[in-house]
């Protein structure tokens, strides 16, 4: 009984979750409670779950309800993916750069073979 009761308790929870209405400003990348001091009227009324989908973060000030990410998402993570690789290029000394670059060729921006 005691276990169906926890049960019913997460399914609500979630629901509501789901259901209350969040906000989100015109240039932001957050999502926002009605109270928050960063919701102004021209902000855009909606779901915590169209929230996510758009993958807006919970705002820190107000911290919103946070649903479970999506499977994909949290896939990644698990999987210890990273868009971020070590730059490729060699120091004056003959190191290896340690900086961490998203650049297509694998380089920083001080190595970058493009830029020189």
């Amino acid at each position: 009984m005691l276990r169906y009761l926890q049960v019913a308790f997460l399914l609500a929870l979630s629901t509501f979750g789901e259901s209350q209405t969040v906000f989100k400003t015109p240039s932001g990348a957050k999502y926002h409670l009605a109270s928050c001091r960063m919701v102004n009227n021209v902000s855009k009324e909606l779901s915590v779950s169209e929230a996510i989908q758009l993958g807006l973060e919970p705002c820190k000030i107000c911290k919103p309800p946070i649903l479970q990410m999506s499977s994909a998402t949290s896939q990644k993570k698990a999987n210890g993916q990273s868009n971020t690789v070590q730059c490729r290029g060699v120091t004056k000394a003959g190191n290896r750069c340690k900086h961490m670059t998203s650049i297509a060729n694998g380089y920083c921006f001080q190595h970058n073979p493009d830029n020189n």
